[in-house]
This record gives structure tokens, C-alpha cells and sequence, in this order.
């Protein structure tokens, strides 16, 4: 009875971290380039400060520097926005 328990806890651990994988992994801007949004999100004055406007998916962003945490990239945001400004880096793949 335990060795069925302690397997059934193994295989849903496993599953649940398989799951968390892919979702970190697909997108995030890791440095300078071009990147292209994948899904509507804020624009920022700052990293997490005075949102400054929305991105939508389709457009581009030439990243140039990344916050020190690695989550917000800063950069030329293309598209309608056509200005510098900070951006979720995990809804950026790289082009």
C-alpha cells in the first residue's frame, strides 16, 4: 500500500514539473537582438513602474539591455509604439 502511494506521488510529481518545463523554456528574451511579441502585454516607463502603453502579439522588439532580475527587456518596441520602452521578457521569442 505505501510503495503505491509513494509511486502515484513520484508520477504526479513528475508530470507536474514536465508541465512547468516547456512554459519557462518556449519564451524569453535572453539578451540583445530582435524578438517578436507573442501575446498583448504592457509597455513600460520603467520595469514594473508607469505603464507607458500595450504591445500586441505580432510586433517587434529590438532588445538592447535586460533588467538585472532578467525579467523585463528594454529595447526599440516596434509596431504602433515605435519607441524605447521595457517589456515582459517572457513574451518575447527570439526572430
Amino acid at each position: 500500500m505505501t510503495t503505491t502511494k509513494i509511486t502515484a506521488f513520484a508520477a504526479t510529481a513528475a508530470v507536474a514539473l514536465t508541465a512547468l518545463a516547456p512554459a519557462v523554456g518556449m519564451a524569453k528574451a535572453t539578451g540583445p537582438g530582435k524578438y517578436t511579441v507573442n501575446q498583448q502585454a504592457y509597455v513600460y516607463k520603467q520595469p514594473t513602474k508607469i505603464v507607458d502603453g500595450t504591445v500586441f502579439k505580432g510586433n517587434t522588439i529590438k532588445v538592447e539591455k535586460l533588467s538585472s532580475s532578467g525579467k523585463y527587456a528594454y529595447g526599440m518596441v516596434y509596431g504602433h509604439v515605435n519607441r524605447h520602452a521595457w517589456v515582459d521578457a517572457s513574451i518575447l521569442t527570439k526572430k
